[in-house]
């Protein structure tokens, strides 16, 4: 944090900058609509009071100063939403084999997943988890078996780790940010394409990078199964998976007015739905569309059973 300056309060990890382009309305601020799945009535909401938390990305200093460093470098980063090969992805048909368009998108993709706090949230448990079984009648062990070999274990760290504050919990998460380079390449490994929609009906959500699988568990973004999607834009959202046998970076037309998609975002969504429209009119399509497949699916079984 800079000499004199104040520290950043409210702390966004879903962008003001990447929300904008789901705005309803062109009002200053914007505002979108918001649907929780605890509640069942949307609401307008200006942008910069969404996907928002205090003090998310701000660490207090030995002398109890809080230092917003984080955060600074995600408004650099954001900066990029702004940029012109970003809004020629949101509404055109860029070229998706384009080095410096994959690595702006794929860097963006995983900082956004690595900076939502269910990231942070699921550490902690696991810190949590782990110094619970470790502090029992057992202790730690004096070695583990690594490769077929044993190697002994140095116990003098482990107080400090036990003990481990909110503060130093969040700095090991900055860390994880700050080098989350492995993950933008997992993603430039993968098969990209691009769901296109000549009308604004795509959402996105407070989690908008949405792992998919068949297991519908997370299994690890290298897992040959596991697909990922991105919203881009209400007209376009970005699909990636390992499906390297057919063709990549291909446009393909949305369908049933982006219900499908819009479904598997909403579905794994923390809380929130954001939408440029009605979140009624949203779900109205899903269930359609939910209702479609389960009477193709009983006419299917139903064949089955006429031809056994």
């Amino acid at each position: 944090m800079s000499s004199g300056s104040k520290p950043t309060r409210r702390c966004h990890w879903v962008p003001q900058a990447y929300l904008k382009a789901f705005a309803a309305d062109n009002r200053k601020p914007p505002r979108i609509w918001r649907l929780s799945n605890q509640e069942s009535d949307a609401e307008l909401k200006r942008i910069d009071r969404v996907a928002v938390k205090n003090h998310l990305y701000v660490v207090r200093g030995k002398e109890g100063q809080r230092d917003d460093t984080q955060e600074k470098r995600f408004a650099d980063l954001e900066q990029f939403f702004s940029s012109k090969p970003w809004k020629a992805l949101q509404t055109g048909f860029v070229d998706l084999s384009d080095q410096s368009i994959r690595k702006m998108v794929a860097l963006l993709a995983a900082t956004m997943y690595v900076r939502n706090p269910a990231h942070f949230e699921l550490s902690t448990r696991i810190h949590q988890s782990f110094v619970d079984t470790f502090s029992g009648p057992w202790g730690l062990p004096d070695a583990v078996i690594i490769g077929g070999k044993r190697v002994a274990l140095d116990h003098s760290s482990w107080p400090e780790h036990a003990n481990a504050s909110e503060d130093d919990l969040k700095r090991n998460w900055f860390d994880m940010m700050n080098s989350c380079g492995d993950i933008a390449k997992m993603f430039l490994g993968m098969r990209w394409a691009m769901v296109a929609s000549d009308e604004p009906v795509f959402i996105t959500s407070d989690h908008p990078i949405t792992f998919l699988h068949p297991d519908l568990r997370f299994r690890g973004i290298e897992n040959p199964e596991t697909s990922v999607i991105f919203p881009i834009s209400p007209t376009r959202v970005l699909c990636m998976d390992h499906r390297h046998e057919e063709p990549a970076n291909e446009y393909y037309a949305a369908q049933h007015d982006g219900a499908a998609i819009n479904m598997l975002v909403w579905r794994e969504a923390l809380e929130f739905m954001f939408s440029p429209r009605d979140p009624h009119e949203v779900c109205r399509q899903i269930l359609e569309l939910e209702e479609g497949i389960a009477v193709g699916e009983g006419e299917k079984l139903a064949n089955r059973l006429d031809t056994a």
